[in-house]
This record gives C-alpha cells, structure tokens and sequence, in this order.
C-alpha cells in the first residue's frame, strides 16, 4: 500500500476480528486523528463521501482501504460482490451482510509511496457504485422515488393548466 494506513495498527485489526465479522481502521472513531498538512479540500471531500454512505452503513470511516472481514462473511457475499472504483470495504460490508463491526483508530499519515487515486472519475465512479449499492440494499427507493417525482410533476402540470378533476359542473 501508500503506507498511509499505520502498518503498525495490523495486529489490532486482527485481534479486532475475533469480537466481529468486519472490521475497520477509520480515521474518523475514538482518538482519530489525520494529519494536520492534508490538504482542507481532501476533508471536505472525504465528509461528504462519508455522509452519502451513512443511510448504507454504521462505519465511521467507508471510505477507508484499511479493513478485514471474515470467512464466514464473506461467504455470505459470494456472488454479490461487484465493486466499481476501489471503495471495496463499502461493498463487503453491504453486500456480505455483516452482522458486526469493530474499529480500529488509525492516523492517517501524508502518503509515504505512491499517488492519491482520487480525480474526478473516481468521484464519477464513486456517485455510480454508491447508487448500486442503494439499489441493492433498499430495492424499492429508486422506483418510489421516480413515483412521487412522477406525481409532483402531475400535481404541478394539472395546477398550471388549471385542471381540477374535483369541479363538478352545476347544469
């Protein structure tokens, strides 16, 4: 890796598995801690990534690459699993159904080897699996959501237009 995530924190994430079927290094639990020269806009970046996964997941930090997962869980994900980008660990948490989670607090340190992934395709690649990810944990919020944008236009068209279907016609 880019030696961001503390080699040194592995030992904890594996004892960490003992107690729970996933677990996470998150920058974002108790005692976290990033580095103070990360760039403000890599924060803004990674809170609103955070905060479009929260309705998927209790994870503090989703977005981490610094994880573990058990056997027995990802089983559980066999066939599921078809990430797009590199956000695996959202992925195997939703997908294999965990039904417990440590954390492990980690800092995140500036990049020691290697180049951050993040452009704008990422992003792009980001937005389209977080929205297969919703369509397979809440089926039915895509097309209820297309129902009531449906009927809002209706309501909004008919009020334009003056249609008033309650008007009855006095003869």
């Amino acid at each position: 890796g880019d030696l961001q995530p503390p080699p040194e924190r592995v030992p904890q994430l594996l004892k960490a598995l003992d107690k729970a079927d996933f677990v996470l290094g998150t920058r974002y639990g108790d005692g976290f801690a990033v580095d103070p020269s990360w760039p403000w806009y890599r924060v803004v970046i990674s809170k609103g990534a955070r905060l479009l996964a929260r309705p998927l997941t209790p994870l503090s930090d989703p977005m981490s690459g610094f994880f573990g997962i058990t056997k027995t869980a990802l089983k559980r994900g066999a066939g599921k699993i078809n990430p797009v980008g590199f956000k695996i660990a959202l992925e195997l948490y939703v997908k294999c159904g965990s039904s417990s989670h440590e954390e492990v607090s980690i800092f995140f340190g500036k990049r020691e080897a290697g180049t951050s992934k993040l452009t704008g395709k990422v992003m792009l690649y980001y937005l389209v699996h977080l929205f297969q990810l919703y369509r397979y944990q809440y089926p039915m919020l895509i097309p209820a959501l297309l129902v009531l944008v449906l009927a809002f236009l209706w309501l909004l068209v008919s009020t334009l237009l003056g249609w008033n279907s309650n008007k009855a016609k006095l003869s």
